[in-house]
């Protein structure tokens, strides 16, 4: 039995929740997602689930903008309105139903990296798709890269404070007291070629794969090699990523 939406609120918002965040979320949207956390309880949906239907609206929602006519873009506003509510809905299911986790938080990171990066995308590629100037769909590339280096800052931060901790001197000391601890299992077969292709996906093994090619492709009269090469990687990336992601 879920409790009525005046004790709900005790028990799914977090303690700080009226003085932590934006204005918006501050003032009104917390306590507005309230209702639509108390119909979902009624339910077997999970937060997690709730994280993924919010990113499937959010991305509709920057796609949309990208779509001319003014109907697409009151469209794409809308989905992103209802995006960015259920982006609160999703925690208080968690934390009413004691499932907030690693899981979840990575989740809600990546959901924002991503539609982030689309948003800024799609908002310079509207204006490609009007006038047909290549210089806003590169400018589209940029301006998500952009977006995507400046959110890129704080995770890299935490990465190279993390780095440094694990190999400080008393880490090191710690392991070479305990040699016979391994760092990691023992790699099964699966897991071993899902190292190469990960190794094959990464920024400068494809780098030299693209010049090796363009090197064969200009002294050996090769065939297209590009083509071949965009076709494995547009099926070897969304792949590994998606594992990744998923493990």
């Amino acid at each position: 039995m879920v409790e009525p939406l005046r004790e709900l609120n005790a028990l799914c918002q977090k303690p700080d929740y009226k003085t932590t965040g934006n204005w918006m979320v501050r003032t009104f949207l917390r306590d507005a997602a309230l209702p639509a956390t108390w119909l979902l309880l009624h339910t077997s949906i999970s937060a997690n689930q709730v994280t993924v239907l919010s990113l499937l609206i959010g991305c509709a929602g920057v796609f949309s903008l990208a779509v001319p006519g003014k109907g697409f873009f009151l469209l794409g506003a809308v989905l992103l309105q209802l995006w960015y509510y259920l982006d609160h809905v999703d925690g208080q299911i968690a934390r009413y139903r004691k499932t907030n986790n690693l899981t979840g938080r990575f989740l809600d990171y990546l959901m924002h990296h991503v539609l982030h990066a689309a948003l800024c995308f799609c908002a310079v590629f509207y204006v490609f798709s009007l006038t047909g100037q290549m210089f806003f769909a590169v400018w589209s590339f940029v301006g998500s890269l952009g977006i995507i280096s400046f959110n890129m800052v704080p995770d890299v931060k935490y990465k190279t404070f993390f780095e440094t901790v694990f190999t400080a001197p008393e880490a090191v000391a710690h392991r070479k007291q305990n040699p016979s601890a391994p760092l990691r299992k023992t790699p099964s077969s699966m897991h071993r070629m899902f190292s190469f292709f990960h190794k094959a996906c990464e920024i400068h093994v494809m780098m030299n794969v693209f010049t090796m090619a363009a090197l064969l492709q200009f002294f050996f009269a090769a065939p297209d090699l590009r083509v071949l090469l965009a076709v494995i990687y547009g099926v070897l990336t969304p792949l590994v990523a998606a594992v990744k992601i998923f493990y």
